[in-house]
C-alpha cells in the first residue's frame, strides 16, 4: 500500500487547506496506483529552519511499481490539476519514494 506523508508549514497554509489537500491527494494516489488502502499523515513541525510550504511524500512498495517515471508524472499531473481546479496556491514539492520494505498489518 502507497503511504503519503505531508509536512506542511502551519505558519503560511491554513488547517483547512491542508485537509483539503490531504483528501485530493489520496484519492490521486488512489486513482494512480489502482490501490485502495492509502493513509495519508499530514504534520506540521514545532521546529522549522529553511522549510517550504508543502512537502509531499509518496512511498510505495518497489515491487508493486511497473513504470516508475509513468507513476510519478501521473501524480504530479493528477496533483496540479487539482491545484488549478480548487484554486490552490501553495506551491508544493513532490517525492516519489519506492520502498523495500515488509509491512505486517494488525499484530
Amino acid at each position: 500500500m502507497p503511504i503519503v506523508t505531508i509536512e506542511f508549514d502551519n505558519e503560511k497554509v491554513k488547517k483547512q487547506d491542508i485537509e483539503n489537500l490531504s483528501n485530493g491527494v489520496r484519492n490521486i494516489v488512489q486513482d494512480a496506483t489502482k490501490i485502495e488502502d492509502v493513509p495519508v499523515y499530514a504534520n506540521s513541525s514545532q521546529i522549522k529552519v529553511g522549510i517550504s510550504s508543502i512537502e509531499i511524500f509518496v512511498q510505495m512498495s518497489a515491487h508493486k511499481i511497473k513504470d516508475e517515471q509513468n507513476l510519478f508524472d501521473s501524480i504530479k499531473q493528477k496533483i496540479s490539476e487539482w491545484k488549478k481546479k480548487n484554486k490552490f496556491t501553495h506551491s508544493i514539492n513532490l517525492t516519489f519514494i519506492p520502498m523495500n520494505w515488509k509491512i505486517e498489518i494488525g499484530i
